[in-house]
């Protein structure tokens, strides 16, 4: 359910016009949005907060979090295009509605992956986050099983088209750009000339930002096997609902963000609890996953124009 009925009025809470993004980056998870947010923040004219992930627009509690969004855009100066960049928003039930009364001039933006590829990525990114339980999940599901255990988490993300037509029902067409992951990441000038004409900033050769970003990219990692495998889901879930929430509640998330990123906490418990890389899918899954994306990539080809064919004709 929508945060913000139609006919609600929040103009009593309104951003302030130089504190508030005018581009929002939706996603999708696991597509090099952290890799692409690296590559535009270093255009002049736009603004990249520190964080990555704000998901202010995503919570029920928007209304209470408003200052502490604003607070992230107040060295924004005059750049001309601020943006927030958070992959909770594409399946998000909130976020279009949120951000059509909020932020109703802002272009969105969305780079979309294969769905099987994204999935995959998504899969081990959150083996290595306990697949957001407040319990350790010791008898970890294969990644088919995870699909059905934890559709809201796995599943979701990857239909991009459902979601989409979300978004597109309170923005206008001409300002939800799509880009697809494989194109980017091969011509990144290229794919971005457009953007830049679309949100009107100077040209700009993104080539070393890209460079420099993909380097500083995390890559994928999946748990150790043995003791440290089996014990890290138990160590995960005392730090985040123990420690990690009591300080944010003292400090506030993004204080919190601020100082777990300073600590390395996430650097060292992965150089600890995992190693690099993660098994590739066999063609039985990937033959199973592109069955159950079929009718989405459909419908993403024939509503917004992306070409899907690599993606259902890949191996």
């Amino acid at each position: 359910m929508d945060r913000y009925p139609q006919g609600t009025d929040v103009s009593a809470r309104a951003l302030h016009p130089q504190r508030r993004p005018n581009l929002l980056g939706i996603g999708a998870a696991k597509s090099g949005t952290t890799w692409l947010a690296g590559v535009l923040g270093v255009h002049p004219e736009i603004f990249m907060p520190p964080q990555k992930e704000l998901n202010a627009l995503y919570y029920d509690d928007l209304d209470e979090r408003l200052p502490e969004y604003e607070a992230y855009f107040l060295n924004a100066g005059a750049a001309p295009i601020r943006c927030d960049f958070s992959v909770r928003y594409l399946a998000s039930s909130n976020a279009p509605a949120a951000a059509a009364r909020l932020v109703p001039d802002a272009t969105i933006l969305a780079i979309l992956r294969n769905p099987v590829d994204q999935v995959q990525s998504h899969y081990w990114h959150l083996r290595r986050q306990n697949f957001h339980q407040p319990q350790p999940v010791t008898e970890t599901p294969t990644v088919l099983e995870a699909l059905d255990r934890f559709p809201k988490l796995l599943l979701e993300p990857a239909l991009y088209a459902k979601h989409l037509h979300r978004w597109a029902a309170l923005f206008p067409r001409s300002r939800i750009i799509l880009l697809r992951y494989e194109d980017v990441t091969a011509d990144i000038n290229g794919n971005l000339k457009g953007l830049c004409e679309q949100l009107g900033v100077a040209p700009f050769n993104f080539a070393a930002a890209a460079e420099a970003s993909r380097t500083n990219t995390r890559r994928g990692v999946e748990p150790r096997r043995g003791a440290l495998g089996r014990v890290y889901p138990h160590v995960y879930t005392a730090v985040t609902r123990g420690p990690f929430r009591w300080l944010k509640g003292i400090i506030g998330v993004a204080g919190a963000d601020t100082l777990k990123r300073r600590l390395r906490l996430r650097e060292i418990a992965e150089e600890v609890f995992f190693k690099p890389g993660y098994p590739k899918l066999g063609l039985v899954e990937r033959t199973e996953l592109r069955k159950r994306f079929a009718a989405d990539m459909a419908a993403l080809e024939r509503d917004f124009g992306v070409d899907t064919a690599p993606w259902r004709n890949g191996v």
